[in-house]
């Protein structure tokens, strides 16, 4: 949703002036440009006030009119939360006196006094509504500044407006009276890449109209942190981008743990390679490679059962988790191994032809010893292939590679069965 300025553009003055007096030529003035309300009576400026103070820009008070019974009108109008935001303006045809002044000190802005200048009028009242709207600007922003959020606002040349946090991410000097108004990003910003990136960002929103939402992630200080922003423009009565209104959140709690599942959902719970979903990514991945050839390596744990049923599954378990230390061990920098099955492994080494991946099952074979239980020995049938260019089929390389891990299992099986004849 885009933030935007209502199109409607308060522009009526209320008056209460000296009833004897209904032919005002402040009347005249004020009506080329706004709309103005007349009233002859306290309880019909009251009335108006509580029926349009939503309308209203401004409200133009008699100064005589003003002090009657202790300045009562001022003090209704600067107590009640509805109209306090209301500009008062103290209008008198004879000099002032000390005594006048007390109208300030009951809420009112200025006077106008004679002589009645169109131009001169009509900045008066321009600069009491703009000096009630500052009032209220930072009011506001002294009530945002209690919620944790960071919120800001930025002009069209992306330098701040005003912001309701500093926080340790800037580049502040020692300083207490240092502001970030009329500043961009670049200028203060110690990560500059995510400063460049968010003045990017900004740039968009000014040129397009249209919000953005983005998370960031911030290392500064040797500390990791992501926040998300939330951006909006902000436009004119005429539908032009004002500026950006944004809200910062910090979600590194969220964004670690999401992550964490993310991890978790690639990543085999017992000996920490790929899961099978993980693994069918990357097979799925393979095809946009500029890395072949892509060496394939099929392994399985050998006398998984027999270990099952002498020791039990807690130790079968430790025996399938170990046969994975052993693998993942002997492969090079850039390799990922998976756990496709309950004993069975897959892993793919990019850039090794079948000779190189071959040395790298030998090189696994020599380090089951470093990796075996107390109970009983490692042993692992290993298969080789490659994978040649992103047209070969990669299911028929991988079922080429179990075929020749399982052809030397079934060797390996025969093998340990001869040595059992031998040994009776």
């Amino acid at each position: 949703m885009e933030v935007q300025t209502s199109g409607y553009e308060k522009r009526t003055i209320l008056t209460m002036l000296d009833p004897n007096d209904r032919g005002h030529e402040v009347y005249g003035i004020l009506a080329w440009n706004f709309e103005v309300v007349v009233c002859y009576s306290v309880e019909e400026f009251l009335e108006k006030l509580a029926g349009r103070y939503l309308d209203l820009s401004v409200a133009i008070v008699d100064v005589d009119i003003a002090q009657e019974d202790d300045c009562a009108l001022l003090r209704t109008i600067s107590s009640n939360q509805h109209y306090n935001s209301i500009p008062v303006l103290i209008m008198s045809k004879r000099p002032l006196v000390d005594s006048d002044m007390r109208c300030l000190d009951e809420g009112a802005v200025d006077f106008l006094m004679r002589p009645y200048f169109s131009h001169l009028l009509k900045q008066r009242v321009e600069n009491a509504i703009n000096l009630k709207r500052m009032e209220a600007f930072y009011e506001l922003e002294s009530m945002l500044c209690e919620l944790p959020s960071n919120i800001f606002l930025k002009d069209t040349e992306c330098r701040y407006v005003f912001c309701t946090h500093y926080w340790h991410h800037l580049d502040m000097p020692d300083d207490p009276d240092w502001s970030i108004r009329g500043l961009t990003d670049m200028d203060i910003r110690k990560d500059k890449e995510n400063a460049a990136k968010a003045m990017e960002a900004d740039r968009e929103i000014i040129r397009t109209g249209k919000g953005t939402n983005y998370v960031i992630e911030i290392n500064v200080d040797d500390t990791q942190e992501f926040m998300e922003l939330i951006k909006r423009p902000v436009f004119d009565k005429d539908g032009n981008v004002a500026g950006i209104i944004a809200l910062i959140n910090d979600v590194t709690e969220r964004e670690l743990l999401k992550r964490d599942l993310e991890v978790r959902a690639h990543t085999d719970e017992l000996t920490g390679l790929g899961n099978h979903r993980s693994f069918a990514d990357y097979v799925e991945e393979i095809k946009y490679r500029n890395d072949f050839p892509i060496g394939v390596i099929s392994a399985d744990c050998d006398k998984l059962k027999r270990v099952n049923d002498t020791f039990g599954h807690l130790v079968g378990d430790e025996y399938i988790r170990r046969s994975a230390l052993a693998v993942e061990s002997a492969l090079p920098e850039g390799s990922s191994a998976f756990r496709t099955g309950g004993d069975e492994f897959i892993a793919f080494l990019p850039g090794k032809s079948l000779e190189e991946t071959e040395e790298v099952i030998q090189v696994a074979h020599s380090k089951l010893g470093d990796f075996k239980l107390d109970e009983c020995d490692l042993s692992i049938s290993f298969g080789a292939a490659v994978i040649s260019n992103q047209d070969e089929n990669v299911l028929d390389v991988i079922a080429n590679a179990d075929r020749i891990m399982y052809a030397y299992k079934a060797k390996h099986r025969r093998a340990r069965a001869t040595d059992v004849k031998d040994e009776r």
